[in-house]
């Protein structure tokens, strides 16, 4: 399908694989003739699903209705679709805050706190002194550059970049390099599937020979 339609007339069997992972077929019935003035979309989700050919998915069967015809009306095309839904998760995910950024935040938050103790005290010291206006700006600068480096996020975004070159050459690519350091921290990894396979049948994909039992 390449776009959401909506059936209105026939039946079709439409394998969603793509969109949710099961292999088990789902059959399609035409939209209900409804004497309400409501949008049909108002009716719940389940309801809504039973309707509707989403794009990218694949008709198994046609079933036509008495006038020997299956009609479905287009809903929705390109990224308005449910696979344009799913393709622009990917592409452009949502924001999640990671413990390691609120970490990071707080340990900047105290450098500039140390910093600012740091400023105040130094002012103060040489001010009272009799040092030079200029002498005592100089000094000041100096005790925030010692608190809070200036070359502290070029460091963390070199490091990030000499990162996603590594996984380059390994053939992991990376679409979001933040999350590299996320990663970094990550003991175990689990996986979850729906459904035993998402297609029906299985292709060969390979001979693997054997050398005395190795």
């Amino acid at each position: 399908m390449p776009c959401d339609a909506v059936l209105i007339e026939g039946s079709c069997v439409v394998d969603e694989g793509m969109l949710t992972g099961e292999s088990i077929p789902v059959t399609k019935t035409p939209l209900p003739k409804m004497d309400s003035s409501l949008p049909w979309k108002t009716q719940s989700e389940a309801d809504y699903k039973r309707h509707v050919l989403f794009c990218g998915t694949e008709v198994i069967q046609a079933k036509a209705a008495r006038s020997g015809t299956v009609r479905a009306v287009v809903l929705q095309t390109g990224f308005n679709t449910a696979k344009g839904d799913l393709v622009r998760s990917i592409l452009y995910p949502k924001p999640m805050n990671f413990k390691l950024y609120r970490d990071a935040i707080r340990f900047l938050l105290c450098l500039v706190g140390t910093a600012t103790i740091g400023l105040i005290y130094t002012l103060c010291v040489y001010v009272l002194s009799g040092e030079p206006p200029g002498e005592v700006v100089r000094k000041a600068l100096d005790v925030i550059t010692i608190a809070v480096p200036p070359a502290l996020p070029a460091a963390l975004t070199t490091g990030i970049i000499y990162a996603q070159r590594r996984l380059k050459k390994r053939g992991i690519f990376c679409i979001s390099p933040q999350r590299i350091n996320v990663c970094g921290q990550l003991n175990l990894v689990c996986f979850d599937k729906t459904g035993t396979l998402t297609r029906d049948g299985l292709d060969l994909w390979g001979v693997v020979s054997c050398d005395r039992n190795g």
